[in-house]
Formats: structure tokens, sequence, C-alpha cells
């Protein structure tokens, strides 16, 4: 069979004799002495266990074969699919915190059981139309100021799901603060698989930055309540916002974490973003991408989670804002694409009481962009693992939003296959 090198063979050296190809594509990471790749670059003289080990990893291709346009083709089969209904449901937006580098609209009010009956019916729906995974994300505000809300319709959504034999998946973001035994048991029964938790880094300056809305520091509350995870197989992602300030806090919070011997919770990091420029006093210094990248790098060589790794995963669109059947809920019953846009009813697409009245402007901007007719992006060997970046991002700033440059890309290589 006549092949050729795939196009999204990111290439690198790891030591004099030794060559690291990793297929974006197919995220296989093959490793080559240098005859080996000599051999590679020609296709010539390869055996022919190794030509059809580079095959089966996508290393090479067929001759014939067009991989943007197959690239293109699971893109919009995943981007259109009604296979899968994901719902982030944000059942107040009211919050006991008051963060500084918070974009949220924090107006008062819980979703009422109007809202509340309106949503499971559009849930019913979508599970009469054969639909076979159902994910529902609750958010905020901070949904733990009305777990009753989150109890009653968990238990209305069982019940539809049993019935239909629908997969179901929960999840949480949660400031966990108001963490209780009873609440975490509760979370538990309901089904809850993973929940997000914030610490902004170690005690004094996450309590500068994630104070309540009296000033009253939490981070010594927060540490405690994921002590409550202990007996409970609920894996809980702990993100830290880092920015210029902060980021030194890292590797002493990593510790923390690894304190509390339960491999369930995870520390990673994200930087601070200036989603929202109209705030006041937020938070001034912010990483640039490059500063980020070389943070995550740095992390990652001392055998940490970056930031790379928790976004390399075999999926076909960059988050699911930019898939039909998702759209995020808040208290009013105004629905979003992106959950950066919640409460700002300017971004809805509709409300879940008048389905038939839609703002097919606010949808067409995520379903729309294209990330294999950009210029930029159309020829870039991340495509794969980015396909184009954050939607959000691009359209709220007017940049692109790429998740990867080859340094970052080496750490995480080197950090997950080479440790």
């Amino acid at each position: 069979m006549e092949c050729k090198k795939s196009r999204f063979n990111f290439i690198y050296k790891k030591s004099e004799d030794e060559i690291v190809i990793y297929n974006t594509y197919s995220k296989a990471v093959v490793l080559l002495n240098k005859t080996e790749y000599n051999q590679y670059l020609s296709l010539n003289n390869m055996d022919y266990e190794m030509q059809n080990t580079l095959l089966e990893n996508h290393i090479l291709v067929d001759e014939t074969f067009d991989e943007v346009n197959f690239l293109m083709y699971c893109h919009n089969i995943t981007k259109y699919s009604h296979d899968a209904l994901h719902l982030v449901l944000a059942t107040t937006m009211e919050c006991n915190f008051g963060c500084p580098y918070c974009y949220e609209n924090r107006r008062k009010g819980k979703m009422s059981l109007q809202v509340q009956e309106a949503i499971i019916n559009f849930i019913h729906k979508n599970l009469e139309k054969g639909i076979k995974l159902l994910d529902i994300t609750w958010y905020g505000g901070e949904p733990l100021l009305y777990p009753e809300i989150i109890k009653n319709m968990s238990e209305k959504i069982h019940t539809l799901v049993d019935k239909y034999s629908c997969e179901l998946n929960m999840y949480m973001v949660t400031n966990g603060y108001l963490l209780t035994p009873e609440l975490v048991e509760m979370l538990d029964l309901i089904g809850v698989v993973k929940i997000q938790i914030t610490l902004d880094g170690l005690k004094k300056l996450h309590d500068a930055r994630r104070h309540l809305i009296s000033g009253k520091g939490t981070f010594d509350k927060i540490y405690e309540n994921l002590k409550l995870f202990e007996e409970y197989s609920i894996r809980v992602d702990v993100r830290m916002n880092v920015d210029n300030e902060n980021y030194k806090d890292y590797i002493g919070l990593q510790k923390k974490i690894n304190e509390l011997n339960n491999l369930n919770v995870i520390l990673y990091p994200s930087p601070v973003e200036d989603i929202n420029k109209d705030i006041e006093n937020n938070v001034s210094d912010f990483m640039t991408f490059d500063e980020f990248e070389k943070f995550a790098g740095e992390i990652g060589k001392e055998g940490m989670t970056s930031a790379a790794t928790t976004v390399l995963d075999d999926r076909y669109c960059y988050c699911q804002a930019e898939t039909e059947n998702n759209y995020v809920i808040d208290e009013l019953g105004n629905c979003y694409k992106c959950w950066d846009q919640v409460g700002r009813t300017e971004n809805s697409c509709f409300n879940i009481m008048r389905l038939n009245d839609k703002n097919y402007s606010n949808i067409v901007k995520f379903m729309c962009w294209n990330p294999f007719t950009d210029s930029i992006c159309k020829d870039c060997v991340f495509l794969p693992v980015c396909f184009g970046g954050c939607k959000f991002h691009r359209m709220n700033a007017g940049k692109y939003d790429c998740g990867f440059t080859e340094e970052s890309m080496k750490s995480y290589l080197e950090e997950t296959f080479f440790d």
C-alpha cells in the first residue's frame, strides 16, 4: 500500500538518538531512533512491522486518505448529533462569595417551580426523541444555596431516564463552602459523579480573593469540607485560578491536597481571564498565554497536573457550547450556548418557557464558525485537539484562543509518557 506521513504529526527531538512523534488525531505516541526516523522521513527501507505500527497509530496514512475532510466529517457528526443532551442548570445567580474577578450577574432569586417543570418537560421531549445520554451540571451562582431544587429536580430526572433507559451523568460546580456531611451524602445519592471546587492558592491569597460577601476568609472551611469526600467515589476537581500574583502557591497547595490522601481529589490550574472588562475591582495581573504555558510546563516537570493534560481527550469539538444539543439555563429559564454568558439576557438564545421564540443570531454565533475554513486553524497540527479554541473568547476578545504551543505540547508529552 502506498502511504504518506500524517499531516497531524507533532515531532520533537527528545535526545540525540530519540525522536518523538505524537499524532494529534489518534493521540498515539511513538519513539524512534535516528535510523528509524530517517526511514520515516524518506518512507524507504521500512520493514513490514515498523510500517504496520506507524499505520495502525495513524503516523502514516493511506496515500489517498484525506485526513482534514475526515476530521471535518467527525466534527460535524458530533456538532449536530442528537444522541446526547447536555444541560447546565444555574438554579440561582445568587452567591455567598464576593470574588473580585467574578464575571457573573449576581441577581437575587432562585429557579421557580414553573421553570423547573419546563426544564423537566424539555428533557422529557428529548428523551422521547431517543437521546441516549443526558449530562446535567448543577451551576450558579452558588447551587448549594438551594439544595432542595437540586434534590427535587434530580428525582424527576431519574424517573425519566429510568423510563427511557437513558444514561445519566451529573456534575456540579460549587465554591464548596456550604458542603456538609448531609449534602455530600445527598449528592452521592442523586448520582453526582464529579464536582469542581476552587482554591485560589494557600490561605492568605485565597482568602484575599475568594471570601464571603462579608469579607470573611473561606480557605479553612473549604479545605475541611474536602475531607467529607473520603468515603465516597465522587471525583473532586480542585481548580486554582492562577495569575502572576498567586502562581507560586501552586506547589504548596498541591502538597495540601496530597495530605488529604484521596486520589479522587485532583488539583489543576486555570488562568484568570479578563472575560468581562466592566467589572470593578477586578484582578488585573493576568498571565499572558505564553506565561501560563511556561507555568504549566514547569509544574508538569514537577510531576503535577498541568492544563494540557485536562483537555487532550478524544473529541471532535472544542467544547459543548458549539454542539446543537447543549444549553446553559439560568434561574429565569433563559437558555445560553456558553456558561460564560449565563445571566446576561442579551446573549440568551430562547427561554425554556417559550421554545418557539428563538434568537437565532445568538445560536449561529457558536454553531456556524468553522475552524476548517479559518486561514490559521485549518493548517495547524493541533487542529484535532483544539478545533479553533474557545469560541466565546474569540467572539468576546476578537482574538485566537489557541490551546497549545510547541513547548506546552512537549511538556504534556514528557509529563504523560516519559516520566
